[in-house]
């Protein structure tokens, strides 16, 4: 009886240890299917003494709904943006279109694809294995937040540098997540809610990052919002 226990036993932690590596498997598979075609992607970047120079034409042959690339110096986030006919598709593709849970980093359905929205809203899956906008959640950290003050936009018409405006903690669908609105009144809204903030001379657009809080579960309504002011640059886009 003895040995017939510890023989269930085994089988069961035999099959524990087989689900378990089978689910690693699949997630390092998802996510470097995706690091695989960012890297493809990223071939269409000039990048000589960590200047940034894009190739729009190379970059729309992979995929025609690319229309920017958001970069965030000393930080994982070096992605294109896509836009879809809706705000589902690209929840669960690639940025080739491929199926993968991890999707991409993509504009909110309802903004101009030129950014020329009062608020342009980017979206991106936060994921336990990092990767994507995952990384958001660092700016709880005030001191995070105060050393990571501006990033980059990229787009075929012009490009910006971007000003952190602010981080908060939201649920989806609040005012956060209005495209166009007075922005006297939402800078103020921004300074009474968020969780950090910054005064800036002036703002006249924004683009806010929204991915999910894991705290809550990823299916959960709460949100990490980054606010920043939206400026058109037109030097050289240096990353070291």
């Amino acid at each position: 009886m003895r040995k017939f226990i510890f023989t269930i036993l085994f089988l069961i932690c035999l099959g524990v240890f087989g689900y378990s590596a089978f689910q690693l498997y699949q997630i390092y598979s998802i996510k470097h299917a995706v690091n695989n075609e960012v890297q493809e992607l990223e071939k269409t970047i000039k990048k000589e003494d960590d200047i940034y120079e894009v190739d729009w034409d190379s970059l729309k042959e992979k995929n025609s709904d690319i229309i920017g690339w958001i970069l965030m110096p000393d930080s994982e986030i070096s992605f294109p943006i896509v836009q879809g006919q809706d705000n589902s598709y690209y929840l669960n593709h690639t940025y080739l279109k491929e199926e993968n849970r991890m999707g991409s980093i993509f504009l909110n359905e309802a903004n101009q694809s030129d950014f020329s929205d009062v608020n342009s809203i980017i979206y991106g899956h936060s994921v336990d294995t990092g990767g994507m906008f995952t990384s958001l959640k660092e700016f709880k950290d005030e001191t995070y937040y105060q050393d990571h003050s501006y990033f980059y936009l990229l787009t075929p018409q012009q490009n910006y540098k971007c000003s952190i405006v602010c981080f908060s903690q939201v649920q989806d669908g609040c005012d956060y997540y209005l495209t166009n609105f007075d922005i006297t009144q939402m800078m103020s809204m921004y300074q009474n809610t968020a969780t950090h903030y910054t005064q800036l001379d002036s703002v006249e657009k924004v683009v806010t990052l929204s991915t999910c809080d894991l705290d809550y579960g990823g299916h959960s309504s709460y949100r990490f919002v980054l606010v920043a002011s939206l400026e058109k640059y037109d030097g050289l886009i240096k990353v070291a």
